[in-house]
């Protein structure tokens, strides 16, 4: 039978893939942020510290989506807080990265388990949520030059740091003004408790599918295993539709934008030819971040792929592996969904729901 009220998932589908809230444009973020991001890279690219400035631009990058959405902006100690956050996250996933795959199966359940616990809370929510990712990134990204050691949740540190000095230039400038929407007054934070009875079956689910994802990857040998786990943490919600709505918004726009990726990329590997690609990527990226989730997507994973062929010289191949991955990270995310679903509806739950 199918879902019916709020929860009917062919209505969350349609709503994610066409509904575009053009009011939530914000070029102005998008272009500030694009700079602030990439200006690590290029000095870094110049000076040959390829891998160090990599990881000052993710954690520059993964700050601006740790604070809030449009509208509100987050508060302060939210932001410093997602700073120190990320770097610890990605601190915690190198050394697990260099354990035993044994080891790193469950401890990968479980240190996303614990990030996204802390969603639980309002303020916290987007602070928890770029914590499991950087988590799983620094599981799946080896380590290279700067062999594993403090120097990696250093430089992502550094580069939250110097984020963090984005959007204070940002705040300043829109209460001055300039172009983009005038900050709103900060919200009122509501430091609920955890739902224990839903929340944290939910986070239990989404650490299992994520150590499920890193085993899938590592079997098929995948050079990018952690982007199948990113994904899941991406799509797997707590509900039915919307877990359906994201995964395939997710895909398509992957799709859409690594299609794209693999043209540019199998024309030139240039880096100096890519980088004006990848600064109009992640302008649109951060500046449609709130307007469509697709849309976002397709920013994103060009932004993505653009910036690891200017690191690491992939090729097009890069855009087929993000591809694989985040469609098995989406399959994955869909079939734990339709497992819970069928459970708690046999359990007498509300349709759609897990929780």
């Amino acid at each position: 039978m199918p879902v019916t009220g709020e929860t009917v998932p062919s209505r969350h589908l349609a709503h994610q893939l066409v509904e575009v809230r053009t009011d939530h444009f914000d070029l102005w973020k998008g272009i500030l942020g694009a700079a602030m991001v990439l200006t690590p890279l290029a000095i870094g690219y110049a000076l040959g510290l390829v891998e160090a400035s990599v990881l000052i631009t993710l954690g520059a990058l993964n700050l601006f989506f740790a604070e809030a959405p449009f509208p509100a902006p987050t508060p302060w100690r939210t932001v410093a807080v997602g700073a120190v956050s990320n770097a610890v996250a990605f601190g915690a996933g190198t050394l697990l990265g260099q354990a035993p795959f044994s080891v790193e199966v469950p401890l990968v359940a479980v240190g996303v388990l614990l990030a996204f616990l802390l969603t639980r809370w309002s303020e916290w929510e987007n602070v928890g949520f770029i914590a499991a990712v950087m988590f799983v990134l620094a599981v799946g990204i080896p380590a290279t030059t700067l062999a594993g050691d403090s120097l990696r949740p250093l430089a992502v540190l550094v580069g939250g740091l110097w984020a963090l000095l984005g959007l204070t230039i940002y705040r300043v400038v829109s209460l001055r003004g300039r172009p983009g929407p005038a900050p709103a007054a900060l919200p009122t934070i509501r430091r609920a408790p955890i739902a224990w009875r839903s929340e944290v079956p939910h986070a239990v689910v989404v650490g299992g599918v994520v150590a499920v994802g890193l085993v899938v990857g590592s079997q098929l040998g995948l050079a990018r295993d952690y982007w199948i786990m990113l994904t899941i943490i991406v799509a797997l919600r707590s509900d039915l539709a919307t877990t359906i709505s994201y995964s395939v918004a997710r895909i398509v726009g992957t799709v859409a934008g690594a299609a794209v990726a693999f043209v540019v990329t199998d024309a030139t590997n240039d880096p100096w030819l890519l980088f004006p690609l990848l600064a109009l990527a992640a302008a649109i990226c951060l500046a449609t971040r709130s307007v469509n989730y697709t849309l976002y997507a397709v920013w994103v994973t060009l932004t993505v792929i653009v910036l690891l062929n200017i690191a690491y010289s992939g090729g097009p191949s890069i855009a087929l592996t993000r591809v694989v991955d985040t469609v098995l990270g989406g399959a994955l995310a869909l079939i734990a969904a339709f497992v819970l679903w069928s459970t708690v509806h046999r359990a007498g739950a509300p349709r759609g729901s897990f929780g």
